[in-house]
């Protein structure tokens, strides 16, 4: 009896799991046959409100535009790009994820056994509209706290620019992003691998890291081979409900994870568990 209400709640698992991740439609999961295949990841969060990444791996990024860094100085981001770097699109003054993003960047590179500033670099880049470089001059202070006092100042530059020039560098890079709001934002959470003179290597999805990954991303910029991301699924920062003009949960996304993991726990019931019950041959029953 238990086991065959267990492979009827298995089944319903699958039908709802089919019917929530079809609307999830902001995440892949196919591994494309060359870098021509990247992948585009989108979301439409309705109302016309379209944010993702569409991975260009081995294209060059735009660096024409103006930039300041944290400092106040005005910056040429192909100078700025003069080691393999981690580029971290964001905005510094994020109430959600990009403060998760930024610190968990901070704590990856903290444990890399490659020595900052001389191996590799690490760039923030603020693409709101209203950040200066005060805001970005707060935001080192405080994600250099998570790195200690070893850290090289010059290792981490804090960015922000021109909204035209941000407009283009970001879609140099495939990165989609909305304003709905006074520095208010929905976009992708993601930060890119890149070679000397910005040459695109990988794509690396947050708002977690890990410090393998990081550095298997640093690798691949120092030979300056371009590759395709095995994790193609984009978190968002979150999703904007024009009717009610506010920032929603996206629901379908987070049933369809939990019935995916459901699904997991009733396979192990079903075909698992009677296996580790099961009496050896001779043995009582």
């Amino acid at each position: 009896m238990i086991r065959a209400a267990a492979t009827a709640l298995c089944v319903l698992a699958l039908a709802l799991g089919g019917a929530t991740l079809g609307f999830s439609h902001g995440e892949m999961d196919h591994e494309p046959e060359s870098p021509v295949d990247a992948p585009m990841v989108t979301e439409d969060t309705g109302g016309g409100v379209d944010v993702g990444v569409d991975e260009k791996p081995g294209d060059t990024l735009y660096t024409e535009g103006r930039l300041w860094n944290e400092k106040g100085e005005q910056v040429n981001l192909e100078e700025v790009l003069d080691l393999p770097t981690l580029l971290i699109p964001a905005y510094y003054n994020c109430p959600r994820s990009c403060s998760f993003l930024l610190a968990a960047m901070a704590t990856a590179v903290r444990d890399l056994d490659l020595f900052p500033g001389m191996e590799y670099r690490v760039v923030a880049l603020s693409f709101s509209e209203e950040e200066t470089p005060a805001d970005a001059a707060q935001a080192k202070v405080q994600y250099m706290k998570i790195l200690g006092g070893g850290y090289p100042d010059e290792a981490w530059t804090f960015l922000v620019g021109d909204p035209e020039g941000i407009k283009k560098l970001c879609a140099s890079m495939g990165y989609r992003y909305t304003r709905n709001g006074p520095n208010a934002y929905v976009h992708p959470n993601v930060a890119l691998a890149v070679a000397p003179r910005g040459k695109i290597i990988r794509y690396l999805y947050g708002p977690d890291f890990l410090t393998a990954d990081i550095k298997k991303g640093l690798q691949e910029a120092a030979d300056g081979v371009a590759s395709v991301s095995i994790r193609k699924v984009v978190t968002f920062c979150f999703d904007y409900d024009p009717e009610s003009r506010g920032y929603v949960l996206n629901v379908y996304r987070t049933m369809g994870t939990v019935t995916l993991t459901l699904v997991g726990l009733m396979f192990l019931y079903l075909v698992v568990a009677p296996k580790v019950r099961k009496p050896k041959a001779g043995g009582r029953i």
